[in-house]
């Protein structure tokens, strides 16, 4: 299926999937050794924690870095990061050397951040160079050919870590994740992009970073349909950080008391991403019911949520199938809401547009983590999932209704 949709389609796109798939192996094998160094060095969980703030701070301030990427020629932009995570995962295997603890946790949490923000540049810089390099009616197919592979690699690439790190060192680790970053450097150098693309319009930039940033705000507000879409995600994001505070603990009191059965779960939901991201390089929609799509995907993920709770006291082993089948919908829906924004802006205005995007949506994650910490001390972990449906099928309603 890949030839078939993707070497004909054009060589380049092959060269860009490869990268991706390169740089998210070596983001996932760094990440996973910073995360197991801080662990099993400090054992402290507020000091791991900051391991966890600096990647979902680096999420909601996107944004920032939104004209950064519409800017800089796109494929000296990938390679000048990728050869920065390069150098930064060698320091890493250097700092892991070190005796004095709070200089190790102060540079390697530098290190952490600038290697994060390089990803956070990486993905949104991917996904504009997508419009610009295939036609409009393949970007379902290749978005989903795209997202098929990153879960495939989701299903491995933990177990993958532990392994290296486990039989192998932390050091080794990195280090195979700076070889890594390498191969995905090698692609990115051989990537051929139009030269109208690589070069800025006028018309989309103001010579003004913070003026070009709300260009960017003022671009996306004037598409009134994608930013409706956009803001009660947000909201249903929320629900999602709640639920996912709540789903262990779900998980071990209506399927198994171990670690295995919240290890099912995430099987399950990689399974149902895998699934929907297959659907939709096989079977696309109409340019025009793009958003009816989205909602009635955001609707059926809704009631699955729903199902989890409601037949987890009669048949708990359904759990599974509607975890399954809640990822499912998701994943269809994520696929198509990417391929709308990418319909319907500039390519030159995407960088802008994609982290705007993600910083509005991941904004309400901590804040619902928080919350459902709370909510699972006083009310039971099965009331978390309950409102994530229930907030997922209400906002699917409105949406059906406002299209109407």
């Amino acid at each position: 299926m890949l030839k078939d949709l993707i070497q004909k389609e054009n060589n380049t796109v092959r060269v860009l999937l490869f990268g991706r798939i390169a740089t998210n192996i070596a983001d996932s094998l760094f990440y996973m050794a910073i995360l197991w160094y801080f662990k099993v060095t400090f054992r402290s969980p507020l000091i791991l924690s900051l391991v966890f703030i600096a990647d979902s701070t680096i999420d909601i301030l996107a944004f920032l870095f939104g004209p950064l990427i519409d800017r800089v020629n796109t494929k000296k932009l990938l390679n000048y990061v990728s050869l920065l995570q390069i150098i930064l995962s060698i320091i890493a295997v250097f700092l892991f050397a070190q005796k004095q603890a709070v200089i190790t946790i102060v540079l390697l949490l530098i290190v952490y951040v600038l290697s994060t923000i390089g990803s956070t540049l990486i993905y949104p810089t991917e996904e504009k160079i997508l419009p610009a390099i295939i036609n409009k009616e393949k970007l379902a197919k290749v978005n989903g050919i795209f997202q098929m592979s990153y879960q495939t690699l989701d299903l491995f690439l933990d177990a993958l870590a532990t392994a290296l790190i486990t039989y192998l060192s932390l050091k080794s680790t990195v280090i195979i994740s700076a070889l890594v970053f390498a191969i995905a450097l090698i692609f990115y150098a051989r990537l051929y992009i139009p030269q109208e693309f690589l070069t800025a319009k006028s018309e989309y930039f103001t010579g003004n970073y913070l003026k070009d940033l709300i260009k960017g705000g003022q671009t996306l507000a004037h598409e009134e349909k994608i930013l409706f879409l956009i803001l009660p995600f947000a909201v249903t994001n929320l629900f999602y950080g709640i639920s996912s505070v709540g789903m262990p603990y779900f998980a071990s009191h209506y399927l198994n008391k171990s670690a295995i059965s919240y290890g099912g779960l995430e099987l399950f939901s990689s399974i149902g991403g895998l699934l929907g991201s297959l659907v939709v390089a096989h079977f696309t929609a109409k340019e025009g019911k793009l958003a009816r799509l989205v909602t009635i995907c955001l609707f059926l993920a809704g009631i699955s949520v729903m199902l989890e709770v409601l037949i987890a006291n009669y048949l708990p082993f359904l759990i599974l199938f509607f975890v399954l089948s809640s990822a499912f919908w998701i994943s269809i829906m994520n696929i198509n809401f990417e391929v709308l924004i990418q319909r319907s802006f500039s390519p030159h205005i995407l960088g802008r547009i994609e982290t705007i995007n993600s910083s509005i949506i991941n904004c309400m994650i901590p804040i619902g983590s928080f919350l459902g910490g709370l909510i699972v001390q006083h009310f039971g972990a099965g009331i978390t999932i309950l409102l994530q449906g229930l907030a997922e099928v209400l906002t699917a309603v409105f949406y059906l209704i406002y299209l109407r």
